[in-house]
């Protein structure tokens, strides 16, 4: 009998989450682990308003860029019965295809806003093209098990990322997105933590490990999310990797809720340094265990050139989103004077005693630790507006206040959603903006995760006198 849910379907576009999108009828389909120009065999799930997700079951017409996955755990039957790692979309794409998808991504949700903005640049590799692996600084696995398995008193503990769209956990045994010394530490420690989970006495407490491996600097930061931090069997555990293998700093972060976030509120160090130290292009940044921090150093240190490039100094600078201070800093270390606007509490911490490292930053560079919503209206007019916003985007409050009460002659807006960033782009180039140009960067290959650069000027604008 013939599954009429079984169609055969050419792929004719992406969609922003980087799947392939073909029609079957008047259904449109979407199809992960596939490129434009491929005939694919598919089975069709649930339709709903005119759309489904199809399966991917073999590819009929396969397109020139298809390549091998260089991960066994990649791919739509990589583990039969458990479904795809969710942590890569495109290892079956060539990079250097990977790299044009990503900049005509931007260029066709740009120009379907803001009609006459520039060509988007190509978008700028952070690895070599010939070998875009290991870029994950922070290297960040899920453990799953702690419950005895059926006719086995014993706890199994595994380790690995979760199924894409679920989550439920694939167990992991190679990782080549990751940096290696972090997957070399996570996998020792997963062998320690199963060792004390096989002897009983530890189920259902360990959350993930987080590892962050230096780039110009040697140093590996090690954190333990548990759901409670009171486990004997974790506590030996922990103690023995750390005479076993130990890292420059270990810590363990205390998360009981069932959420989305992977760090709770509480930490607590068992070993070196309170942070750790990495440079970006001269300047020196302090991260602490649960702020954020950009995952690819090299790619981070593109962003902030590009940002450097925009800004002429001395400039009056708005930082907005400022983190840790991953832009204010090497602003005030050009010679401009920044104001870094930032509610995470320990991100401004650690901003703050990074300028005590960076000596010519220091009377240039202030932190407010507050919401951007909450502090935008009370500023100063300023030359330039920096903004590095979460994937969401701003809201219209915030961009308005930037055109209308700030009023810089130069935005540079660091954007990790294309989508939202053409939204707002038409909101901003509707008050009276032009988009200089639009540079996209690759953070994460084998991902449709793309980040943009754009430079707004206000033409006619003079900058404020110093």
């Amino acid at each position: 009998m013939t599954d009429r849910r079984i169609v055969t379907i050419d792929i004719k576009t992406l969609d922003p989450s980087g799947d392939g999108i073909g029609s079957a009828g008047s259904i449109r389909v979407s199809v992960p682990f596939t490129i434009p120009g491929e005939r694919v065999r598919v089975r069709i799930g649930r339709r709903q308003h005119g759309r489904a997700i199809g399966t991917l079951i073999d590819v009929v017409r396969a397109s020139p860029h298809r390549v091998e996955a260089a991960c066994r755990h990649f791919g739509p039957s990589a583990v039969p019965g458990i479904g795809p790692c969710g942590g890569c979309s495109w290892q079956h794409i060539a990079y250097s295809e990977q790299l044009r998808l990503k900049t005509q991504m931007v260029d066709q949700l740009v120009r379907a806003i803001v009609h006459d903005a520039p060509p988007v640049r190509p978008t700028l590799p952070a690895t070599r093209v010939e070998h875009p692996w290991g870029y994950r600084n922070k290297v960040h696995f899920v453990f799953d098990g702690g419950v005895p398995r059926e006719h086995d008193h014993r706890a199994s503990l595994q380790m690995g990322h979760y199924v894409r769209g679920s989550r439920r956990v694939i167990p992991i045994v190679e990782c080549p997105v990751h940096d290696e010394r972090g997957n070399a530490f996570a996998f020792i420690a997963r062998d320690v933590f199963a060792s004390a989970l096989h002897r009983g006495g530890a189920a259902g407490t360990l959350r993930s490990l987080a590892v962050r491996a230096g780039v110009h600097t040697d140093e590996l930061m090690a954190t333990l999310v548990v759901s409670d931090d009171r486990n004997r069997a974790v506590r030996t555990a922990t103690r023995h990797l750390l005479d076993v293998t130990p890292p420059t700093s270990m810590h363990v972060n205390v998360h009981a809720r069932d959420d989305r976030f992977i760090f709770g509120r509480r930490t607590r160090r068992l070993h070196g340094p309170a942070r750790m130290r990495e440079t970006i292009l001269g300047a020196t940044f302090l991260m602490s265990p649960t702020a954020f921090f950009q995952t690819n150093i090299r790619a981070a240190e593109i962003l902030v050139a590009l940002v450097l490039g925009a800004v002429q100094a001395p400039s009056r600078v708005v930082d907005l989103y400022a983190g840790s201070g991953l832009f204010a800093i090497p602003l005030a270390l050009a010679g401009n004077h920044v104001t870094a606007v930032e509610e995470n509490g320990d991100a401004v911490a650690d901003g703050e005693a990074a300028l005590k490292l960076n000596v010519s930053a220091r009377e240039r560079c202030r932190f407010v630790a507050r919401r951007v919503e909450d502090t935008v209206s009370s500023l100063r007019p300023v030359d330039v507006v920096v903004l590095d916003p979460p994937r969401e985007g701003c809201t219209r409050t915030v961009l308005r206040a930037i055109t209308t009460r700030l009023k810089p002659h130069t935005v540079v807006y660091v954007s990790c959603n294309p989508l939202a960033l053409a939204e707002e782009l038409g909101v901003i180039c509707a008050d009276g903006y032009e988009i200089r140009a639009l540079q996209p960067v690759d953070m994460f290959p084998h991902s449709a995760h793309i980040e943009t650069v754009a430079i707004l000027k206000r033409p006619g604008a003079s900058r404020l006198s110093h």
